[in-house]
């Protein structure tokens, strides 16, 4: 290891991690590889983040766009939702009973998520989506599931198919995204292509009498950000209405990202359930199941099971109930929309500047940007993307203190703690990136 290696003690704890965690992580995203010695796989430890910067056990800092994977939408350890989480915890943080932060937090995001009169907590990610597609299959008495290539809803075995296929796989063969998963549970699923108009509605003219449920991220922010086409999720909305088929968004990443009522209020389309994480409680874990009443209400004893020992407890609900409050009083979506405007036309700018093929697509809270000369639509039309030359850049980056995820798959999120100097900061890096990397140029 070199003697300016940047990264002495992170490669020392994550040595030591080895013997212990499996593959050295809790979270397999963590591992990165452009970092590492020998371009093996390994992790960056780190030591504190505050606002938008994040350091690391090496002391490194670093402008923070990964966020958490996007929970920190107001910037790492808010002010006024630490000071609100520590008066919490003065009075407990379990009971094992009903508390009234429950009846408090379920009426704030029913005031905003368009979609909610009632609300269940769980969490995570994958508790919520496990749930929305229990309560689908308990309300209709039907089975299968519609899920689109390369979107992702955690890691349950039900929804663990063609998250990552590899480019051109049929949709027709669901593929297990890991060992472990039952092969049988392929039969319950069934993998359409996003944006694709006419294939989604020949699948349920043929096989609605099967078929609970649709479930998609509203936005795909699991293989880069794959914006809805124009009318899409009108059709999916339209469609399932047709042939009795509940539509359910995944807005683990959407949700109060986009707008305070998420990508249903952004894109006036409401959902019948759905699943919400990561920003509800700016970092703090914590999730929601949201849907009419009629749906919700086949929750209950004797019906369809849902429950936990750690869902509403009164920390995590304290946290989602503060932030909440800054998202319904606050300026967030207007210092989010300024930043995430400005960086992504600095971005598509520096492309056509330095005559690079590239894209940019998404929106101020969460985008992406790719080495590709074409459109992106659909998860197939990323097999042309240069995803090495992304990594090179997110090496050279991190050496210039902005932090992104390494393979480009996740968004680059932005947060109301981001400041005009880290815009410039990051348009520079990425500009000195650019010319000094051996890019293909038009």
């Amino acid at each position: 290891m070199p003697d300016d290696f940047r990264y002495k003690n992170s490669m020392k704890l994550f040595r030591e991690a080895s013997h212990f965690l499996p593959g050295g992580s809790n979270s397999s995203p963590r591992l990165w590889r452009g970092v590492c010695p020998s371009n093996m796989p390994c992790a960056i430890f780190a030591e504190k983040a505050k606002g938008a910067y994040i350091w690391d056990v090496d002391g490194n800092k670093y402008i923070d766009y990964r966020l958490g994977f996007g929970p920190v939408l107001l910037g790492h350890s808010h002010p006024a939702v630490r000071k609100a989480v520590h008066r919490a915890e003065k009075r407990g943080q379990i009971f094992a009973l009903n508390n009234e932060l429950e009846i408090t937090v379920a009426k704030k995001i029913i005031s905003m998520i368009p979609c909610a009169e009632k609300v269940r907590f769980a969490n995570s990610g994958t508790e919520a989506t496990m749930a929305t597609v229990r309560v689908a299959r308990g309300y209709t008495k039907k089975d299968k599931i519609v899920k689109f290539a390369g979107h992702y809803h955690g890691t349950n075995d039900y929804l663990l198919f063609s998250t990552e296929p590899p480019f051109g796989w049929p949709t027709s063969r669901p593929l297990a995204s890991s060992l472990g998963i039952p092969h049988l549970l392929k039969d319950l699923i069934i993998i359409e292509e996003w944006n694709n108009f006419q294939s989604i509605e020949q699948t349920l003219r043929k096989h609605h009498k099967e078929i609970a449920a649709i479930i998609c991220e509203p936005v795909m922010g699991n293989a880069t950000v794959i914006p809805p086409a124009a009318g899409y999720l009108r059709h999916l909305r339209e469609l399932c209405d047709r042939y009795d088929v509940l539509l359910i968004f995944d807005e683990v990443k959407t949700g109060f990202r986009l707008a305070p009522g998420g990508a249903q209020q952004y894109f006036k389309v409401t959902p019948d359930l759905a699943a919400f994480a990561k920003s509800l409680g700016n970092g703090y874990p914590i999730a929601a199941i949201a849907g009419q009443a009629h749906f919700m209400d086949i929750i209950g004893a004797k019906k369809v099971y849902h429950g936990g020992t750690y869902s509403s407890n009164p920390i995590s609900l304290t946290a989602a109930s503060a932030t909440l409050d800054i998202l319904r009083k606050g300026d967030v979506y207007e210092k989010i929309g300024s930043y995430g405007s400005r960086m992504i036309q600095g971005i598509a700018k520096l492309f056509r500047d330095y005559k690079i093929p590239g894209l940019v697509q998404g929106f101020p809270g969460m985008f992406q940007f790719l080495f590709i000369d074409h459109d992106v639509k659909t998860y197939n039309d990323l097999k042309d993307a240069d995803m090495q030359q992304f990594a090179t850049l997110h090496t050279h980056l991190l050496q210039h203190g902005v932090m992104l995820d390494e393979d480009n798959e996740e968004p680059i999120f932005i947060s109301a703690s981001h400041s005009n100097n880290d815009l410039h900061h990051t348009l520079e890096a990425i500009a000195h990136g650019f010319s000094q990397m051996n890019l293909k140029r038009r």
